[in-house]
């Protein structure tokens, strides 16, 4: 029994270091890879707090604790993705800023939902939010392509979408009620601007052209709800709907802006310049 046992682990050890050096060699992050990894940070520190408002608020409860884990899990991942892909200094130390904010916020975000803790949760995802996007300025400034400013401000509108619904959450905590508004209401000044932008973008092909009409046409729709021209009810399960749509939305639009950039770092590099 004890041999079986030991050979069991050692079985087990083999493939588990295995396993790890493939996870290692496949995350390997090209530039734009990386900027759009670290974009994805700050959008999944505004949907954790989130989960946690509606955890405290008791909406929904099951689909967001388990939305919770699933973020902190891929929150994790991602850092160790950009830990095996960074490798300038600056970024680096943006990265290590990144993961003692990470390792603060997934204590407190994890713990049990306190109604009384929105503003705790709020101004927490709010500095893990602000280290991730120095991580991002950081990647971009390492960047020869403009296709990669277009991921940055493209993925940040994933963040603003999530940001959205949770400042939209926090507002009916009965905690600083009207703090959480006025910043809802500049959050969505924010994602309309940026939008504006990258409409405007003359790297944009006919399939980005196509799929920023389709977020216009739904953020015309419902910015009402956000900007503070509607102050109808209280809507959570609509503010889930149109936040989801627009976070996959905006994300299917930065993985395209992400496969341009790359493919024009490509291209640059063929280019023989002239004897």
């Amino acid at each position: 029994m004890k041999v079986t046992f030991l050979t069991s682990i050692l079985i087990a050890s083999t493939l588990l270091f295995i396993s790890s050096s493939k996870v290692v060699i496949a995350q390997q992050l090209n530039i734009s890879q990386s900027i759009n990894q670290a974009g994805l940070q700050r959008m999944l520190s505004q949907r954790m707090a989130k989960n946690y408002i509606l955890l405290s608020q008791d909406i929904d409860a099951q689909a967001a604790a388990e939305e919770l884990d699933e973020s902190s899990a891929l929150f994790e991942e991602n850092l160790f993705q950009l830990n095996n892909s960074i490798t300038n200094d600056e970024s680096k130390l943006a990265l290590k800023k990144l993961k003692n904010n990470w390792y603060a916020f997934r204590q407190f975000v994890l713990s049990e939902a306190n109604k009384d803790q929105t503003a705790q949760v709020v101004d927490r995802s709010t500095l893990l939010l602000t280290s991730a996007h120095a991580l991002v300025l950081s990647l971009e400034k390492d960047s020869r392509s403009h296709s990669d400013h277009l991921i940055n401000i493209s993925g940040r509108q994933r963040m603003l979408s999530q940001r959205l619904a949770m400042l939209y959450y926090a507002s009916n905590s009965g905690v600083q009620e009207k703090v959480f508004q006025q910043e809802m209401h500049k959050t969505s000044r924010q994602f309309g601007q940026a939008l504006t932008e990258l409409i405007s973008a003359k790297e944009n092909n006919d399939e980005i052209d196509e799929a920023l009409q389709e977020v216009n046409n739904q953020w015309s729709f419902y910015k009402t709800k956000f900007n503070g021209v509607n102050k109808g009810r209280f809507s959570p399960k609509t503010i889930k709907v149109v936040s989801e749509s627009l976070l996959k939305e905006m994300n299917s639009i930065t993985s395209l802006y992400e496969v341009q950039s790359i493919a024009q770092t490509k291209y640059s590099t063929w280019i023989k310049p002239a004897n």
